[in-house]
Protein backbone atom coordinates (compact mmCIF):
# COMPACT_ATOMS: atom_id res chain seq x y z
CA UNK A 1 0.00 0.00 0.00
CA UNK A 2 1.12 3.41 -0.66
CA UNK A 3 -0.45 7.19 -0.72
CA UNK A 4 -0.51 9.22 -3.60
CA UNK A 5 1.77 10.95 -2.48
CA UNK A 6 4.21 8.13 -1.86
CA UNK A 7 3.45 6.90 -4.94
CA UNK A 8 4.25 10.01 -7.25
CA UNK A 9 7.04 11.51 -5.40
CA UNK A 10 10.34 12.51 -7.15
CA UNK A 11 13.45 13.25 -5.62
CA UNK A 12 17.01 15.08 -6.87
CA UNK A 13 18.90 12.52 -8.32
CA UNK A 14 22.87 14.47 -8.49
CA UNK A 15 22.81 16.20 -12.12
CA UNK A 16 20.54 19.60 -11.74
CA UNK A 17 17.28 19.14 -12.99
CA UNK A 18 17.67 15.01 -13.02
CA UNK A 19 14.88 13.26 -10.44
CA UNK A 20 14.45 10.14 -9.45
CA UNK A 21 10.75 8.58 -9.32
CA UNK A 22 9.95 6.64 -6.75
CA UNK A 23 9.59 2.87 -7.13
CA UNK A 24 6.12 0.97 -8.27
CA UNK A 25 5.44 -2.15 -7.42
CA UNK A 26 4.06 -4.80 -9.41
CA UNK A 27 6.07 -6.37 -12.48
CA UNK A 28 4.95 -3.73 -15.41
CA UNK A 29 5.05 0.06 -15.14
CA UNK A 30 1.78 1.73 -14.82
CA UNK A 31 2.52 4.33 -17.80
CA UNK A 32 -0.08 6.94 -16.32
CA UNK A 33 2.63 6.83 -13.06
CA UNK A 34 5.29 7.70 -15.43
CA UNK A 35 3.01 10.64 -16.70
CA UNK A 36 2.18 11.44 -13.57
CA UNK A 37 5.93 11.54 -12.18
CA UNK A 38 7.27 13.00 -15.59
CA UNK A 39 5.09 16.26 -14.50
CA UNK A 40 6.06 16.18 -11.28
CA UNK A 41 9.48 16.58 -11.98
CA UNK A 42 8.66 19.43 -14.40
CA UNK A 43 6.42 21.02 -11.68
CA UNK A 44 9.84 21.17 -9.58
CA UNK A 45 11.66 22.90 -12.15
CA UNK A 46 8.99 25.33 -13.39
CA UNK A 47 8.21 28.95 -12.39
CA UNK A 48 6.81 29.22 -8.74
CA UNK A 49 3.44 31.48 -10.55
CA UNK A 50 3.05 29.21 -12.56
CA UNK A 51 0.43 26.11 -12.93
CA UNK A 52 0.27 22.96 -15.47
CA UNK A 53 -2.52 23.22 -17.99
CA UNK A 54 -1.16 20.64 -20.62
CA UNK A 55 0.81 17.18 -20.53
CA UNK A 56 1.55 15.78 -24.11
CA UNK A 57 3.46 12.12 -23.31
CA UNK A 58 4.76 9.64 -26.19
CA UNK A 59 5.11 6.14 -24.80
CA UNK A 60 8.14 4.88 -26.47
CA UNK A 61 9.70 1.46 -24.55
CA UNK A 62 7.57 -0.63 -22.07
CA UNK A 63 9.19 -0.36 -18.42
CA UNK A 64 10.42 -2.57 -15.49
CA UNK A 65 8.20 -1.66 -12.39
CA UNK A 66 10.73 -2.19 -8.79
CA UNK A 67 13.43 -0.59 -10.89
CA UNK A 68 14.28 3.49 -10.53
CA UNK A 69 12.90 5.44 -13.54
CA UNK A 70 15.17 8.91 -13.76
CA UNK A 71 13.83 11.92 -15.48
CA UNK A 72 15.69 14.30 -17.12
CA UNK A 73 14.44 17.74 -17.29
CA UNK A 74 14.82 20.22 -20.08
CA UNK A 75 13.67 24.16 -19.05
CA UNK A 76 12.72 24.67 -22.62
CA UNK A 77 11.12 28.11 -22.09
CA UNK A 78 10.12 30.82 -19.43
CA UNK A 79 7.65 33.76 -20.38
CA UNK A 80 5.91 35.64 -18.54
CA UNK A 81 2.42 33.90 -19.21
CA UNK A 82 3.83 30.52 -20.15
CA UNK A 83 6.66 28.04 -19.74
CA UNK A 84 7.08 24.63 -21.09
CA UNK A 85 9.61 21.51 -19.85
CA UNK A 86 10.71 19.17 -21.90
CA UNK A 87 11.46 15.60 -19.74
CA UNK A 88 13.35 12.21 -20.74
CA UNK A 89 12.30 9.47 -18.57
CA UNK A 90 14.89 6.72 -19.13
CA UNK A 91 15.30 3.45 -16.91
CA UNK A 92 18.63 1.53 -17.14
CA UNK A 93 19.37 3.89 -20.19
CA UNK A 94 16.58 2.84 -21.79
CA UNK A 95 14.34 6.11 -22.71
CA UNK A 96 10.60 4.86 -21.41
CA UNK A 97 8.78 8.25 -22.26
CA UNK A 98 9.11 11.88 -23.87
CA UNK A 99 6.87 14.69 -21.93
CA UNK A 100 6.11 18.05 -22.85
CA UNK A 101 4.78 19.86 -20.26
CA UNK A 102 2.71 23.81 -20.50
CA UNK A 103 2.83 26.05 -17.76
CA UNK A 104 0.39 28.95 -17.13
CA UNK A 105 0.51 32.07 -14.94
CA UNK A 106 -3.23 32.32 -13.61
CA UNK A 107 -5.29 34.54 -15.42
CA UNK A 108 -9.19 35.56 -15.48
CA UNK A 109 -10.98 34.36 -18.94
CA UNK A 110 -14.44 34.22 -20.43
CA UNK A 111 -16.00 30.57 -19.04
CA UNK A 112 -18.08 28.18 -21.36
CA UNK A 113 -17.87 24.71 -21.50
CA UNK A 114 -21.22 22.19 -23.07
CA UNK A 115 -23.63 21.03 -20.70
CA UNK A 116 -22.55 17.64 -18.67
CA UNK A 117 -24.94 14.81 -19.21
CA UNK A 118 -24.96 13.28 -15.76
CA UNK A 119 -28.76 12.44 -15.00
CA UNK A 120 -29.62 8.86 -14.36
CA UNK A 121 -25.92 7.33 -13.49
CA UNK A 122 -26.09 4.91 -11.06
CA UNK A 123 -24.07 6.81 -7.86
CA UNK A 124 -20.65 5.37 -7.44
CA UNK A 125 -21.60 4.27 -3.69
CA UNK A 126 -23.77 1.80 -4.96
CA UNK A 127 -21.27 0.03 -7.25
CA UNK A 128 -18.90 -2.51 -6.28
CA UNK A 129 -14.92 -1.75 -7.05
CA UNK A 130 -14.29 -1.31 -10.71
CA UNK A 131 -11.00 -2.81 -13.11
CA UNK A 132 -9.32 0.18 -11.76
CA UNK A 133 -9.48 0.45 -7.98
CA UNK A 134 -6.40 0.77 -6.02
CA UNK A 135 -4.47 2.02 -3.15
CA UNK A 136 -4.56 5.53 -4.72
CA UNK A 137 -7.81 5.58 -6.49
CA UNK A 138 -11.24 4.46 -5.90
CA UNK A 139 -12.66 3.49 -9.07
CA UNK A 140 -16.15 2.40 -9.46
CA UNK A 141 -17.30 0.86 -13.47
CA UNK A 142 -20.50 2.09 -14.75
CA UNK A 143 -22.51 0.42 -17.43
CA UNK A 144 -22.38 2.24 -20.53
CA UNK A 145 -25.96 4.02 -21.44
CA UNK A 146 -26.28 3.59 -25.37
CA UNK A 147 -26.32 7.37 -25.96
CA UNK A 148 -22.66 7.05 -27.59
CA UNK A 149 -21.37 3.46 -29.12
CA UNK A 150 -19.02 2.16 -27.04
CA UNK A 151 -17.99 4.24 -24.44
CA UNK A 152 -16.73 3.52 -21.05
CA UNK A 153 -17.53 5.69 -18.07
CA UNK A 154 -15.75 5.63 -14.43
CA UNK A 155 -16.94 7.12 -11.05
CA UNK A 156 -12.79 8.15 -9.32
CA UNK A 157 -12.34 9.54 -6.43
CA UNK A 158 -8.75 10.23 -4.48
CA UNK A 159 -8.51 7.92 -1.08
CA UNK A 160 -8.34 9.55 2.13
CA UNK A 161 -5.60 11.59 3.32
CA UNK A 162 -4.23 12.36 0.19
CA UNK A 163 -3.28 16.21 -0.38
CA UNK A 164 -5.99 18.08 -2.05
CA UNK A 165 -4.12 21.20 -3.43
CA UNK A 166 -4.73 22.25 -6.78
CA UNK A 167 -0.82 20.90 -7.75
CA UNK A 168 -1.61 16.98 -6.02
CA UNK A 169 -4.93 17.31 -7.84
CA UNK A 170 -3.27 17.70 -11.54
CA UNK A 171 -0.67 15.15 -10.64
CA UNK A 172 -3.48 13.14 -9.46
CA UNK A 173 -5.39 13.45 -12.86
CA UNK A 174 -2.31 12.81 -14.82
CA UNK A 175 -1.82 9.44 -13.12
CA UNK A 176 -5.70 8.29 -13.21
CA UNK A 177 -6.05 9.31 -16.93
CA UNK A 178 -4.38 6.69 -18.32
CA UNK A 179 -6.34 3.88 -16.75
CA UNK A 180 -9.39 3.86 -19.27
CA UNK A 181 -8.65 4.93 -22.82
CA UNK A 182 -6.75 1.35 -23.89
CA UNK A 183 -9.77 -0.39 -22.69
CA UNK A 184 -12.17 2.18 -24.73
CA UNK A 185 -10.23 1.51 -27.99
CA UNK A 186 -11.08 -1.90 -27.55
CA UNK A 187 -14.75 -2.03 -27.48
CA UNK A 188 -16.07 -1.72 -30.70
CA UNK A 189 -14.34 -5.09 -31.42
CA UNK A 190 -15.36 -6.81 -28.33
CA UNK A 191 -16.67 -9.47 -30.43
CA UNK A 192 -13.86 -10.36 -32.19
CA UNK A 193 -12.42 -13.63 -32.56
CA UNK A 194 -9.47 -14.14 -30.28
CA UNK A 195 -9.70 -11.05 -28.91
CA UNK A 196 -8.53 -12.04 -25.33
CA UNK A 197 -4.79 -12.19 -27.34
CA UNK A 198 -4.80 -8.59 -28.65
CA UNK A 199 -2.27 -6.11 -27.85
CA UNK A 200 -3.58 -2.57 -26.66
CA UNK A 201 -1.25 -0.07 -24.97
CA UNK A 202 -1.30 3.40 -24.59
CA UNK A 203 0.91 5.46 -27.64
CA UNK A 204 0.31 9.54 -27.36
CA UNK A 205 -1.09 10.29 -24.52
CA UNK A 206 -2.45 14.47 -24.05
CA UNK A 207 -4.00 15.43 -21.11
CA UNK A 208 -5.28 19.34 -20.65
CA UNK A 209 -6.08 20.43 -17.13
CA UNK A 210 -9.42 23.07 -17.52
CA UNK A 211 -10.68 23.65 -13.68
CA UNK A 212 -9.84 22.81 -10.86
CA UNK A 213 -11.65 21.20 -7.95
CA UNK A 214 -10.34 18.65 -5.08
CA UNK A 215 -10.74 14.87 -6.07
CA UNK A 216 -12.15 14.39 -2.48
CA UNK A 217 -15.52 13.54 -3.84
CA UNK A 218 -16.13 11.61 -6.81
CA UNK A 219 -15.56 12.48 -10.66
CA UNK A 220 -16.24 10.85 -13.84
CA UNK A 221 -14.70 9.67 -16.07
CA UNK A 222 -15.67 9.39 -19.63
CA UNK A 223 -13.79 7.41 -22.85
CA UNK A 224 -15.01 7.41 -25.82
CA UNK A 225 -13.10 5.68 -29.21
CA UNK A 226 -13.68 7.45 -32.11
CA UNK A 227 -11.13 5.80 -34.55
CA UNK A 228 -9.61 2.31 -35.14
CA UNK A 229 -7.84 0.96 -38.20
CA UNK A 230 -4.06 0.49 -39.46
CA UNK A 231 -3.17 -0.89 -35.65
CA UNK A 232 -3.91 2.21 -33.90
CA UNK A 233 -6.85 3.25 -32.10
CA UNK A 234 -7.48 6.99 -31.06
CA UNK A 235 -10.04 7.67 -28.20
CA UNK A 236 -11.45 10.96 -26.31
CA UNK A 237 -12.31 11.63 -22.78
CA UNK A 238 -13.40 14.12 -20.10
CA UNK A 239 -13.50 14.52 -16.58
CA UNK A 240 -16.39 16.03 -14.85
CA UNK A 241 -17.44 16.48 -11.28
CA UNK A 242 -21.20 15.53 -9.99
CA UNK A 243 -21.94 19.19 -10.40
CA UNK A 244 -21.49 18.64 -13.94
CA UNK A 245 -17.81 21.03 -13.60
CA UNK A 246 -15.63 19.92 -16.54
CA UNK A 247 -11.84 19.44 -15.04
CA UNK A 248 -10.02 17.96 -17.73
CA UNK A 249 -9.84 16.55 -21.40
CA UNK A 250 -7.46 13.89 -22.40
CA UNK A 251 -6.69 11.80 -26.18
CA UNK A 252 -4.95 9.12 -26.13
CA UNK A 253 -4.18 7.05 -29.26
CA UNK A 254 -3.26 3.07 -28.96
CA UNK A 255 -1.74 0.53 -30.42
CA UNK A 256 -4.60 -1.76 -31.15
CA UNK A 257 -3.81 -5.26 -32.76
CA UNK A 258 -6.25 -8.07 -32.73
Amino acid sequence: MSTLSERLAVTPAGPPDVFAGAAAPGERLYGGLVVAQALHAAMRTAPDAHTAHSVHASFLSTGRAGRPVHYHVERTRDGSSYSTRRVVATQAERTVLVLHAGFQRPEHGEDYQPPAALDGLAPPDTLAPGRYDDDVFACRDLEPTGAVPHHRLMWGRLRDGAPLDERWTKLALAYHLDHGPTRAAREPHAEHPGVEGRMSVSLDHTVWFLRHDPLDDWVLSTFTPISTGGGRGLVQGTVHNRAGLLLAAVTQEVVLRL
